[in-house]
């Protein structure tokens, strides 16, 4: 089991093909450390059919505004976790 993360958002890989995707909120904590708090996990699905759109529809379920370059970033790493 693998897990691909950034800021706001991770892929559990489990090794098989398929893979979860899980959405959180980053914030600041006033004492120096950044929680992360758990918003939506999906149910499992094949790695092949977490795309880019995939992440960003999701995505714009919970967020009326978030970074598109996180799921960029997010896509690629799981492109290099792959190969």
């Amino acid at each position: 089991m693998k897990y691909i993360m950034t800021d706001n958002l991770e892929i559990i890989d489990y090794g098989d093909g398929s893979g979860k995707l899980q959405i959180y909120n980053k914030y600041k904590s006033p004492y120096g450390w950044s929680p992360r708090k758990l918003i939506v996990s999906h149910f499992g699905k094949p790695l092949k059919e977490i795309t880019y759109n995939y992440v960003q529809q999701e995505v714009d379920k919970v967020y009326s505004t978030f970074n598109y370059d996180e799921i960029h970033e997010l896509i690629t790493k799981l492109n290099k976790n792959e190969n």
